[in-house]
């Protein structure tokens, strides 16, 4: 995170609920606006998704599961919980 309080945009950012109609557009929007370390996660499969992206680490994983849970926060610095 920058001094300021604001997100980086070289922060990695997990958004999950990704595959959802409000998630992909999060995801959509960050990667317009200069975020490149993203990370989207989705319990459906990606041919459910309403956006995939080819730029972006994109997951279908459950994360009512504790250890999906642990893998998916991997590395990462902010969460968006659209799940």
């Amino acid at each position: 995170m920058s001094v300021n309080g604001k997100i980086s945009q070289s922060d990695p950012i997990l958004v999950a609920g990704a595959g959802g109609f409000i998630g992909g557009w999060l995801v959509r929007y960050l990667q317009e606006n200069g975020y490149a370390n993203l990370r989207a996660i989705d319990v459906k499969p990606f041919d459910e998704w309403y956006q995939v992206f080819p730029d972006v680490d994109n997951r279908v994983s459950d994360l009512r599961s504790l250890d999906d849970c642990h893998e998916a926060v991997r590395g990462i610095a902010h969460i968006f919980n659209l799940a």
